[in-house]
């Protein structure tokens, strides 16, 4: 009997403290709603006690620079309201609909939603500003990103070899047979760098798709061609698998080089989400802007929208292009 009483006291005594934990932390949720404050994604897993699994979901949204997410905990709402310097900040808020729920629902409910939830007539006016309704979820679009991929010697011997290639470049073409959808310089008969780019991302796929989470393929040809980008050159808003004679590709990559210090300005490549509207797969309004920095390599799904902005090269020279290595990776 003392045993059991000694339990018992125990207990109590550990409920007491969690319930006083509980409480504390209620409070600390409920001055940084009230008075406003934003938080880190690390400092509101701290806040909130949330498990590692749902923080890393929370960074994967604000990655994928969608549209406002949220999320509720108890009886706050968690929205995800500025990203700045690769991070996100929230802004806790003390809910207004609970009233709206019925007895049993709070019961059931779990401490946290990882959804985004329609707006209701009883949300604030700021919220539904931050919350924008859109015909269609966004999709986000991945990139694998690698930097220094040739060696300093490699990347040197590349760029002078592609400044004496000039008089070979020749007016690139589109599948639309339209001269202002795209213009830039391309070389396909490249042997000694071709084979080396072949090599290197034939060898690399494999981790990359993995990396992408692209369901696994059995790898076909690889396509390459060498790029100039020059003054006032660009390619508007299309993608690599559309027509009939390049479906099979599954996998885009980009490879930059010039000269160093940076002679042009723009050429940034924009990969855009996707959203599904009328049954067909079509660029949403969010996106990731890639920097063309030299000895950098991007991969991206062959399906995914994307375009390079305009360039912006004032001494207008061939050597000071914006020059890539690109090419496409299909399917047997």
């Amino acid at each position: 009997m003392q045993t059991k009483h000694l339990k018992s006291q125990i207990t109590s005594k550990d409920t007491s403290d969690q319930v006083e934990r509980l409480l504390q932390q209620l409070d600390k949720v409920k001055h940084i709603a009230e008075h406003g404050f934003w938080l880190a994604t690390d400092e509101l897993g701290i806040l909130l006690n949330l498990e590692h699994s749902f923080i890393d979901s929370l960074n994967l949204e604000v990655r994928s620079q969608g549209q406002s997410y949220r999320f509720f905990w108890r009886n706050f709402e968690c929205v995800l309201a500025d990203r700045q310097f690769g991070k996100g900040f929230w802004a806790i808020k003390i809910r207004q609909d609970l009233s709206q729920h019925s007895n049993h629902h709070t019961s059931q409910q779990s401490e946290y939603f990882p959804t985004i939830p329609e707006p209701k007539s009883s949300v604030s006016k700021e919220l539904v500003i931050l919350n924008t309704p859109t015909e269609a979820k966004s999709i986000p679009s991945p990139y694998a990103l690698i930097d220094n991929f040739l060696s300093v010697n490699q990347l040197n011997d590349l760029l002078r070899y592609s400044i004496n290639k000039q008089s070979e470049f020749v007016p690139t073409t589109n599948s639309a047979n339209d001269p202002n959808y795209r213009r830039s310089f391309y070389l396909t008969n490249f042997p000694k760098f071709s084979e080396l780019m072949l090599s290197l991302v034939r060898k690399i796929t494999p981790q990359i798709i993995k990396h992408l989470d692209i369901n696994n393929f059995e790898i076909g040809q690889v396509e390459t061609q060498m790029t100039a980008h020059n003054d006032g050159n660009y390619y508007k808003i299309h993608n690599d698998n559309g027509s009939p004679d390049s479906a099979t590709r599954v996998l885009t990559y980009v490879y930059y080089y010039h000269r160093e210090p940076k002679p042009f300005t723009g050429g940034e490549l924009v990969i855009y989400d996707s959203k599904i509207e009328n049954g067909y797969s079509v660029a949403a309004n969010s996106h990731k802007v890639i920097q063309p920095t030299s000895n950098t390599i991007v991969f991206f799904p062959s399906h995914c929208m994307h375009e390079v902005l305009p360039v912006s090269c004032p001494s207008q020279y061939f050597a000071n292009s914006r020059f890539t290595i690109n090419g496409w990776v299909r399917h047997v």
